[in-house]
């Protein structure tokens, strides 16, 4: 979405889209939206003046429809029919391309990573209202996609009886359980040495969050060239072969233009154009060129140094 003001400014903008529209007299009774998915049943015979009059609303904002087939419509991730008495039923809609991938169970993620995909769909088939029908065929669905992972059913049982239990206790009280400020510590997963510490974190309060060390950003997403060191700017350092002196200098141009100025500076032995040169005047040691090299890149402006240098 680019900013993090942009899906703010989106609804703003939406939002005042339709108190306009509503003026309008082929405005739907029933607008459901999320995000840009609007849910809003139209007669048939009003479907194209309604959506002429929704895009001459803004130059910019144009809709499309999608219309129902066999009385079935899939809005976002629900497939809602039409029963005979009018009424709507709800099931779960994928996509025909849909191959029930997840996170594999011999992948090397920690469990709750495993485990989320399927939390997720175990959520959904308690909170969609949907018939028994629907239920059993969604609920064998997740037993599937687990398969097809390598995950076995003990696997989805565990986490169907919790959202189960939940969805129980969630309809016989309206108490919330007492909540606690949660102090988290971020670590690479390596699951000989992370599990250990996370039982001991644990018991001092800290819940322990991993994250990866190896991701697809850090792998294909370095499009740029690296710079050579020598072609940066920022501190450097040259030292003597022959004594423990180091001279540290700054400069915002390339460090090896500026220590190839150094070189020309001790070669000519022009001591007042650089603190090295001066050095080797004063005391006859030659320097350890070899050894020169950047210490700290720095791309802001650089203050001068003690050699007056840039």
């Amino acid at each position: 979405m680019g900013s993090k003001l942009s899906p703010l400014l989106a609804d703003l903008f939406m939002s005042d889209f339709e108190n306009e529209a509503q003026k309008k007299k082929l405005f739907p009774r029933i607008w459901w939206r999320y995000v840009d998915d609007i849910f809003a049943p139209v007669k048939e015979r009003y479907l194209d003046q309604t959506l002429s009059m929704l895009n001459s609303q803004h130059n910019t904002i144009k809709f499309t429809v999608e219309k129902e087939e066999e009385g079935r419509l899939p809005f976002l991730d629900l497939l809602i029919s039409k029963k005979e008495d009018s009424t709507l039923k709800f099931g779960i809609y994928r996509k025909p391309t849909s191959t029930d991938r997840y996170i594999t169970s011999d992948s090397n993620h920690f469990g709750a990573q495993k485990q989320a995909a399927f939390h997720s769909m175990a959520h959904r088939l308690f909170n969609v209202p949907m018939a028994k029908e629907e239920f059993e065929e969604e609920k064998d669905r997740i037993y599937s996609a687990a398969e097809v992972n390598g995950y076995d059913k003990f696997f989805v049982d565990k986490i169907i009886r919790k959202h189960k239990r939940k969805t129980q206790r969630d309809s016989i009280t309206t108490l919330q359980p007492d909540t606690k400020e949660v102090k988290r510590v971020s670590l690479p997963f390596y699951p000989k040495i992370t599990n250990p510490i996370e039982t001991t974190f644990h018991r001092q309060g800290l819940h322990v969050v991993h994250k990866s060390e190896n991701t697809l950003r850090d792998l294909l997403c370095n499009l740029k060239d690296k710079v050579p060191p020598d072609e940066q700017s920022g501190i450097y350092q040259i030292p003597c072969k022959d004594c423990p002196a180091v001279y540290i200098g700054q400069t915002r141009r390339k460090v090896k233009v500026r220590i190839r100025e150094h070189k020309n500076a001790v070669t000519s032995k022009k001591s007042n154009e650089s603190s090295v040169a001066a050095h080797t005047v004063e005391t006859d040691h030659e320097i350890d060129w070899g050894s020169a090299k950047l210490v700290k890149t720095i791309f802001a402006k650089a203050d001068r140094v003690r050699d007056g240098s840039n």
